[in-house]
Order: structure tokens, then sequence, then C-alpha cells
């Protein structure tokens, strides 16, 4: 019996272009961003982004990527860019190790749910992974604009005669051309001035103390910490407790160590969510939680300079990712579109799959940008929007459920990471190949209907197992489509359209 058969994304060669020439402007240099400046880059459009950091971003801690964007990522200049990628990600490890907050192991399940992953599933440092992507965008000819901060979104000109989209940067930089991909991230401006929506911004009740230094031989002879040392076997393991948990990776041959604790945070929120954090303050949550010296251990060794304390704001769903215009040429993407907790363990992944699909849109709708992106709208919209409220439903599991050993063995494969082949085996670009002629006809004809009717379903639907529970009940992610709250609204006079 030969291998399990499995699907291989093809990374376009640029052979025969839909759009070739298209200026594409992509406002963000985050993961949703970049993978939408490669792609549309590989399809021979002219890609410039806009970036208000002045340099790369090589901060951070630890980011995962699962087999539905590392596929993506593995097709890459004939998979050379994964190449470069495995030896700085956990690529050393077996099993994914779940303990309860007397650090009684649960569960241990595979890292990797299929052999095929072994090149498609990465979790590293944030910063290292960010900066070799930008190394390979700007070696396909991406053009970068470091350091300016976009303050507006600008329509000239009449469609079909001399139309053009774009920014103004606070520098007074005007960057101009036929499409603005709006991927700037969960405080995204583009919802306000692209789309007219209030800044909805809510504390989710949460935040995350977060963490990511560099492991010491001397740190070996620590009882607490020998085990992420280990120069053979890279460590990943979750610890759940009322109403907090936490995750410890170690990897690089026991030479980085990355940790994080979601935790209850009732403060309000400032215009800065990330602060400095104290390791006292992150003791006592774990004191009061009842966990392990292990992950107190781990916490007290971590320098001041690299604890943050990371308020997560959470953003609802909004009703179109498109402007209030006949014929749009800008959208939201990324976590801009649907920010995503981390508890999705999908932010990442589905970042890539958005910046693969759009890209293949404007090629295939070969220049009538308008239809490329209400087309792209409608393939992500319920992907995307159960994905997203999953991140709820599983930080609800986690920190809700009184988790033992007993519960657990009674209860097999209800702690394990939701990982169902509809949501990982996703290939972004094949999805667009296969559904994007009927959803143009669609358009075209204006068929009626609301989003979520009008859209390619979802694939799949997501459970929550609820305190008392001994079934997953399926989570419901409806919501009310005509709040005006999330309805965009016509532009300001300032752009003329």
């Amino acid at each position: 019996m030969g291998p399990e058969p499995f699907v291989k994304s093809t990374a376009p060669d640029g052979s025969n272009p839909g759009a070739p020439g298209l200026e594409v402007i992509v406002v963000g240099l985050g993961f949703c961003g970049l993978t939408a400046a490669i792609e549309c880059r590989l399809r021979k459009m002219n890609v410039t982004v806009v970036e208000m950091y002045p340099t790369s971003r090589t901060q951070g801690d630890v980011i995962d990527f699962f087999g539905n964007g590392g596929m993506i990522i593995e097709s890459w200049d004939n998979g050379r860019i994964a190449d470069k990628l495995l030896p700085m990600s956990i690529n050393n490890n077996d099993t994914f190790k779940i303990f309860n907050a007397k650090n009684e192991l649960l569960v241990e399940e595979p890292w990797l749910s299929k052999p095929h992953h072994r090149r498609r599933q990465f979790a590293g440092h944030r910063g290292e992974i960010h900066e070799l992507f930008t190394d390979y965008a700007t070696s396909l000819g991406v053009q970068l604009k470091l350091g300016e901060q976009v303050v507006d979104y600008i329509d000239e000109g009449v469609e079909g005669v001399d139309r053009k989209v774009g920014v103004i940067c606070k520098s007074g930089l005007k960057v101009m051309g036929d499409v603005v991909l709006c991927a700037d991230g969960p405080k995204s401006l583009a919802r306000q001035k692209v789309l007219g929506l209030a800044d909805n911004k809510v504390n989710s009740g949460y935040a995350i103390f977060r963490a990511h230094y560099f492991l010491t031989p001397e740190m070996r002879k620590n009882i607490h910490l020998s085990r992420f040392c280990d120069p053979d076997h890279d460590f990943t393991g979750m610890w759940v407790g009322t109403d907090l948990h936490g995750l410890i990776y170690s990897w690089n041959k026991g030479r980085d160590l990355g940790w994080v604790l979601t935790h209850k945070d009732e403060e309000d929120i400032s215009e800065s969510w990330s602060f400095p954090g104290k390791v006292e303050d992150v003791l006592a949550c774990l004191d009061e939680a009842g966990f392990p010296e292990q992950f107190k251990e781990v916490v007290r060794m971590s320098p001041a300079k690299n604890l943050l304390d990371y308020k997560l704001v959470w953003r609802g769903p909004i009703a179109t990712w498109l402007p209030k215009h006949d014929n749009p040429r800008m959208i939201v993407v990324g976590d801009a579109a649907h920010c995503h907790l981390p508890t999705s363990g999908q932010g990442g992944s589905q970042s890539i799959e958005d910046g693969a699909a759009i890209a293949s849109c404007l090629d295939k709708a070969k220049g009538d940008v308008s239809l490329a992106l209400r087309v792209f709208e409608r393939i992500r919209f319920n992907r995307q929007h159960v994905i997203h409220m999953s991140s709820v439903a599983n930080r609800e599991e986690y920190h809700k459920v009184e988790w033992t050993r007993e519960f657990v063995d009674k209860h097999p494969g209800v702690l394990s990471i939701p990982r169902p082949d509809w949501i990982i085996e996703h290939d972004a670009r094949a999805n667009v190949d296969e559904h994007f002629d009927k959803i143009a006809e669609d358009i075209k004809n204006d068929k009626q209907g609301n989003i979520f009717e009008l859209s390619v379903p979802a694939g799949g639907q997501l459970g929550i197992l609820r305190p008392g529970q001994e079934e997953r009940e399926v989570y419901d992610t409806t919501f009310d489509l005509e709040d005006p709250s999330i309805k965009p609204v016509l532009r300001t006079p300032s752009v003329a359209a």
C-alpha cells in the first residue's frame, strides 16, 4: 500500500499571467500582506507595499503555520523557501503534549497530523520567518516603502477612463495604483477610511503574556528547564487551567524558547495594546491557577526586555470587506477583515490563504479589479468567518471545562487541537480555480441573496464542549448582517470617486 495521497499546491510560474503589469498597492507588511505581494509578483503584477515600521519586523516570539498555509510556502521558489525555513522551525519533535494545571499529562498527539506536513508545518520565531519572507519578496521585485504611515485612502478619476486608487502617508508620500489591498492588521485604519466603520475594538477580557529568549548551557543544569534544552528533541506543550492556558515551545537544538500565557484581563484598552510585562504579574496568575513550578521557572528566566503583556482586543465579524462602491478597487484582508484570537490556531495560515487567494482572483479577472475583489470576498467569507469565530469556542473550552485525566479518558479526543481536513488540507489557490467562474457569473447576473447565501460554503463546522456536557455541540457563528455598526458607509467627500 503506497503513501496517502495529498493535495499539493502549485505556485504560478508567470508564463501565462492574466493581469501583467497591474499596479497593486499592499498596505501592511504582515504575513497576509507579504503573501499577497509575493503571489501577485509571481503573476507578473507590479507590487508596492507600504509599511509603517522602518525595517522588516525582526522582533516577536512564536508563530505557527499549519498545512493549509504551509502548502503555499512549500511551493515557493521550487521548495527553496521551505528548505530555508525548516532549520529555523520546530522540526525535531514527535508529539504535542497537553497538561492540566497540576502538570498531569492529559493528551499526547502527533505534532504532525500527516506525514506530508513535514515540509508544510512550520513554527518558529516570528521575526526570523518574517525576514525570510521579506527577503524573498524583494528578490522577486516587490517594492517596499518602509517607515511610511498611511493616513488616508484616495480614489480618483473616472472608471474606465483614468481611475486610480491609492494612499497618502504621513510624510506626504502618495502612492497610486489599480487596486489597494488593505492588510493593515487588527488596528486597521482601512476599516474606518475605506469601509466607513467606527473603530469598534472590544476588550476580549483576556490578555497574553509572551516572551522569547535563548537558552544557555547553564540552564541545562536547572531541573525545571532541562527538558527544554535538549539538543536532540524540540518540545511543544500546552497547559490548561481555569480562565488561562499557556504554551511552551523550545526548538533549534535547545537554543530557542518561546512561551505564551493567555489570562483574564478586564483593564480598559488604551491606544497601545502591548505593554512591557512584569514577571511578578505572570507568577501571580500562575500561582492563582495552581500552575506547576516548571512553568513558573520558564517565566522567571525570561529577560525583562523580552516580556510583553499584549491585550487581546476582539473585533467581531463585519458584513462585508468591500467599500460601498459600484466598482470597488479596495478591500480589507487578513486581520483587518477577520482578527483571529490566537486560540483559532489559524491566524497565520488564514493570512497566507487570503494572500494567495486574492492574487489568484486578480489574475483570473484579467484586469477587472472590481470583479476580482467581489469574487474573492464570496470565495473566502464563510470559511474565514467560521474559523475566525472558532477562536472564541476553543478558548472557552480550554478555560471553562475542568480538565482531569478521568474526564479526558472518558471523552477521548475532546482536548485535541482541531485539525480537520477541511481546514488543514485546503488549497486556497485551487479553491479559487474551482469557484471563480461560477461566482463571477453570479455577480455579473446580479444574483440576489445575503453574503452567507452567495458565498462558497465554509467546508465544515466546528463545535464546542461546554461545562457539564458530554458531547460537543455545533458552535453558532451567525450574526446580524443588518447591524448598522458593521455595514460600510459611503466615503467622506475627501475622496473623489
